[in-house]
């Protein structure tokens, strides 16, 4: 809980305040005149002003953030004020100063994707070792997935992103297979699965298995206060049997235990040397596919063999690119998962809140630091992204306003702005709720 929320507030914190400080940094530039840059909405906990009179301002809340300027729309100015105004400033400036800051997060996120290309990270080679009925039929298995829908596949990650983009497009998706034996690439026909349940691996709905090496049943872990310690399971057990019959590895324990759930099962163990029976009730639990049993135990596993790790490193200026690359692909992303949605080749009860939003930020954090920078490089992209969209309240909304007064040569009535303004926040406010329903749910 502490990791978790220790991540969130970072994760948070430094979003917000480069978001804002792309308005702020170009706001500066034009000449407009800053009152606050805060960080967070509320109480302020933490305040103080640089010499041109700008107050700083941390405040209790860690939800977002906001630079007020100087306004003519809000207070009465005199003429040397007018000239620091942001609301006297030219139609193409205060564009600017509005994209600023979701253009910064765009940047922001091409330099965290090209520092983590830089640095480098070592990645499981992504082996598959089940496909979808027909598709395994084509090839031996396990098989290396070199390419998908014709672009060269590097990891899992990749391959993840991939299968997002191609769900409510097309109904089939050409695979390169490379049999671990062989030196051949096969290509294939997958289908393409319709629609993406909420909280499901893109790789499950697809019906794609990564590969490993077979691992023995033996038990390295024994979570306190599960299923599996109340049977009087102990760290060191290795399972030969599940009523009765041999099992021949984990993969094998595992499938028989998911469908045992609820139902008293024997396990058969070594242990120091003595054959001995456990009756054990695998504790129900409810997945994308249904219920399944859960026993609380995790195997010894073994490091995965040198030639199926992949080191993936790029020198800075090719980095450089691959951050922009990357950045572009994550936003096209976001973009398409979005008309998805609306058009229901995707369910909306992806759509995630500020508890999902924690979670992953703790799940990130805790897998080490490659997980959560590449956490903060997407949340910055979607928060550029979503920002863009054209809806009044967000910088994307202001960005139509502007537009319409550059082609009109006058300003949108003040009228149509605070109407728009009123359908922006319920909208905006729907949303909210409905994202938050959608993390209750999940919990």
């Amino acid at each position: 809980m502490i990791i978790t929320i220790l991540a969130t507030i970072v994760a948070l914190g430094v979003l917000v305040t480069v978001h804002e400080f792309g308005h702020y940094w170009v706001a500066k530039r034009c000449g407009v005149r800053v009152l606050r840059f805060s960080v967070g909405f509320g109480r302020a906990l933490y305040t103080w002003k640089d010499q041109s009179g700008t107050e700083f301002c941390v405040a209790a809340i860690p939800l977002g953030g906001y630079v007020k300027m100087l306004d003519g729309r809000e207070q009465t100015l005199s003429e040397e004020e007018r000239t620091e105004a942001f609301d006297q400033k030219t139609v193409g400036q205060r564009f600017a100063i509005v994209a600023a800051g979701p253009g910064i997060n765009f940047i922001f996120a091409a330099i965290v994707y090209a520092f983590i290309s830089m640095i480098g990270v070592q990645t499981p080679v992504p082996v598959a070792g089940e496909l979808p009925g027909e598709t395994a039929t084509k090839t031996r298995l396990p098989a290396e997935v070199v390419s998908f829908d014709g672009r060269p596949m590097e990891s899992w990650e990749r391959i993840s992103i991939a299968m997002v983009d191609v769900i409510g497009d097309q109904n089939t998706v050409q695979i390169g297979l490379r049999p671990l034996d062989s030196s051949i690439v096969n290509t294939v026909t997958m289908p393409v699965p319709d629609d993406l349940i909420t909280d499901e691996s893109p790789m499950v709905a697809f019906g794609v298995r990564p590969w490993s090496p077979p691992i023995d049943a033996k038990l390295a872990r024994v979570i306190p206060g599960g299923a599996g310690e109340a049977a009087g399971l102990s760290v060191g057990d290795r399972v030969t049997a599940v009523n009765g019959e041999p099992v021949a590895d984990w993969s094998a324990f595992v499938a028989v235990i998911k469908g045992a759930y609820g139902l008293s099962t024997d396990l058969t163990v070594e242990r120091a040397g003595q054959t001995q029976t456990l009756a054990v009730v695998p504790e129900t639990r409810e997945g994308p596919n249904g219920p399944y049993g859960f026993l609380g135990v995790a195997p010894v596993v073994k490091p995965l063999p040198p030639e199926l790790i992949r080191t993936v490193q790029e020198k800075p200026v090719k980095a450089l690119w691959v951050g922009v690359e990357r950045t572009i692909e994550m936003s096209w992303l976001t973009i398409e998962s979005i008309g998805k949605m609306i058009s229901g080749a995707l369910s909306p009860e992806n759509l995630s809140g500020p508890l999902t939003i924690a979670r992953v930020a703790g799940d990130s954090a805790s897998s080490g630091w490659y997980a959560y920078l590449s956490f903060l490089a997407y949340l910055s992209v979607s928060l550029g992204v979503l920002n863009l969209l054209p809806i009044p309240v967000l910088d994307g909304g202001h960005l139509v306003f502007f537009a319409v007064e550059w082609l009109r040569g006058k300003p949108v009535s003040e009228q149509v702005q605070m109407q728009g303004i009123r359908i922006g926040m319920a909208l905006l406010m729907g949303l909210m709720f409905f994202a938050f329903y959608n993390d209750l749910m999940r919990l």
